[in-house]
């Protein structure tokens, strides 16, 4: 068990003085990461194929927004064994922003129309240009403690097998404040999906798997808010006020 008492105060939250209170007597080490049903539910692009064209419904109500594990999970950290640690953890990590309400649905279903892919081949899913480089996503498998990057760069590409895959997407919780947007192409691959890295492909054939041009692609655009934590000075403050009150009452 781990007592969260932040190295930096820029990561507390606005609502630090209940987190400060809540992660001394109810800190606990989470075994996996705060999924859609903790951060207001799933924002599902659900893509089909027919034919020769990939189709796209997708019409989000609200747009996720991108918070540390303190608004997610006020109090907790993550286990020091776990893949994701280092970079989402608030004590021991970096207290990275993340989000994974957006994830990708492959629906098949001949008597509506829509078809399977065809064997011998994979859907395909390709980052075409995001507002910034900070913002990164990773594949997210607990059962096999992973949490590898994915689309570092423009033009990088995973298979996917069309099972729904909420891959989680980060920024640093220095990022600045505002909205942040990635766009992704579907496509139809010339390779199998064979990997065993849970719903996504991303070995080196899998990056290179060739896109076959007789299939339409669809493009599919996420934005999220960013919303990262206040100022250290304002934390500062916040930290001293706490600590007046706390000393006052024992003293009293």
């Amino acid at each position: 068990m781990k007592t969260l008492f932040p190295k930096r105060l820029a990561r507390i939250s606005c609502t630090a003085l209940f987190l400060f209170h809540a992660a001394s007597t109810h800190a606990a080490d989470l075994t996996s990461i705060p999924g859609p049903d903790d951060q207001g539910g799933m924002v599902m692009p659900m893509v089909s194929l027919s034919g020769t064209s990939l189709n796209l419904s997708f019409a989000p109500a609200s747009t996720p927004r991108l918070y540390s594990l303190e608004f997610w999970s006020p109090g907790d950290t993550f286990l020091n064994t776990s893949a994701w640690n280092n970079l989402l953890d608030p004590v021991d990590g970096q207290g990275a922003l993340f989000n994974n309400q957006y994830g990708f649905m492959f629906m098949a279903n001949p008597m509506m129309g829509m078809d399977f892919v065809p064997s011998g081949k994979a859907l395909g899913i390709r980052l075409l240009a995001r507002s910034s480089n900070l913002l990164e996503a990773w594949n997210y498998v607990n059962n096999q403690n992973r949490f590898d990057e994915v689309f570092a760069n423009p033009g990088d590409q995973v298979l996917w097998n069309g099972t729904m895959w909420h891959n989680y997407f980060t920024l640093p919780d220095t990022a600045p404040s505002g909205i942040y947007t990635a766009s992704f192409e579907v496509f139809i691959a010339d390779l199998a999906f064979t990997a065993g890295t849970g719903f996504a492909d991303y070995t080196p054939a899998a990056m290179a798997a060739s896109q076959n041009m007789g299939y339409e692609t669809v493009t599919v655009n996420y934005s999220w808010q960013a919303v990262p934590e206040p100022s250290s000075a304002v934390l500062l403050l916040a930290g001293a006020a706490l600590f007046h009150t706390l000393r006052k009452r024992h003293s009293a």
